[in-house]
């Protein structure tokens, strides 16, 4: 049987993350930044990655016509990329939108949106359907009207019938 120590040393877990931003971050500025992620056990930014010029890179659609830039990182404690993206966004003084950190293990919302949209309209909703189409087939005779009143006293008449004979 494993030791304790050995299952821990086993079941370690590395959290992965990317910054994207759509200028280049400098030394200072990536300095900085290792600096503060050792709080999170890190080892440190990756190599910058950029990517062609876009006319509207998917995670900046209000900046037209920049690269974006890519930097990446893993940490040995659980933290989310909001909460790295706004204590470096601070730190660095950055304003909102131009620099984004997400990890592997969170899910990428404008995805969860797109698919969302494609499933809204693959299956529409069941509200829409003023026909009630799914609806099973029902006779209304058997639950309400004239002829289930009449059915209905009939019913009761007779109950009351039996009720007369047992208690003679």
């Amino acid at each position: 049987m494993k030791s304790f120590i050995n299952y821990l040393a086993e079941s370690k877990q590395t959290w992965k993350f990317r910054v994207k931003t759509i200028h280049e971050l400098t030394d200072e500025q990536c300095d900085r930044i290792e600096k503060h992620l050792m709080k999170y056990d890190s080892k440190g930014l990756g190599a910058v990655k950029k990517t062609i010029l876009q006319s509207t890179p998917k995670d900046f659609p209000s900046h037209k016509g920049y690269e974006v830039f890519m930097y990446e990182f893993e940490t040995n404690l659980p933290v989310s990329g909001y909460q790295v993206k706004t204590e470096i966004q601070n730190m660095l003084g950055l304003q909102d939108g131009v620099f984004k950190v997400r990890g592997e293990h969170e899910q990428d919302i404008d995805m969860l949106e797109e698919s969302s949209e494609y499933d809204m309209e693959k299956n529409d909703s069941k509200l829409n359907d003023s026909d009630y189409s799914e609806a099973d087939k029902v006779k209304t005779d058997d639950y309400y009207g004239d002829n289930y009143n009449t059915s209905f006293v009939q019913e009761l008449l007779k109950l009351r019938k039996e009720k007369e004979k047992d208690n003679e």
